[in-house]
């Protein structure tokens, strides 16, 4: 998956993501190269991140589906994946990529992330569950984006997931308060 900075401007200042360590890095005087050869899902899954609104608003029943098995190497994956990305941020997206797409869309993985990993710690678990549900869905590959977002000024930073015209996690209502500073895609 290809990483995308997207710099955004805050008080005169230029703010954007180291893609290995993934720190919030900050310049006073910055040139920004506008490329215009980025893939057609990102330009769309960008346009939903600014107008959320357009979004479809799909009602998910199987939300509270319930997953009677839980593969080893699955619940492996996602133990290793949370502490590769508390470790660094570019090990944990270079390991990020031995998932398989095991899931039919990124709802359903985020489903099964959220069931094995349950509790209040969610909101800290945002970046490998986006990058989970990015790399074991099946279609993620043709029609989804890993957005990291940050709210300035406080610099907290959020991770979700857009795919096919949807935002899949619906439990995660905060994503709409951060600006997007990076794409994963």
């Amino acid at each position: 998956m290809k990483f995308k900075n997207l710099p955004i401007v805050f008080k005169r200042n230029f703010y954007k993501i180291d893609s290995f360590f993934g720190l919030l890095l900050e310049f006073e005087n910055l040139k920004i190269k506008n490329s215009n050869k980025e893939p057609q899902k990102f330009n769309i899954s960008l346009d939903y991140c600014n107008n959320p609104y357009c979004l479809i608003n799909k009602q998910q029943d199987s939300h509270t589906k319930k997953f009677v098995q839980q593969p080893v190497l699955t619940i492996l994956y996602i133990e290793c994946l949370i502490k590769m990305c508390k470790y660094n941020f570019g090990f944990g997206r270079w390991f990020s990529k031995l998932g398989q797409p095991i899931f039919e869309d990124a709802g359903e993985a985020i489903r099964f992330f959220r069931q094995y990993k349950c509790g209040d710690i969610q909101n800290d678990l945002c970046l490998p569950r986006s990058l989970f549900a990015a790399n074991t869905s099946k279609k993620f590959k043709d029609n989804g984006v890993v957005f990291i977002g940050v709210f300035l000024p406080s610099k907290s930073m959020h991770a979700w997931v857009i795919e096919d015209e949807i935002q899949p996690d619906p439990f995660d209502t905060m994503w709409i308060n951060f600006q997007p500073v990076a794409a994963i895609c």
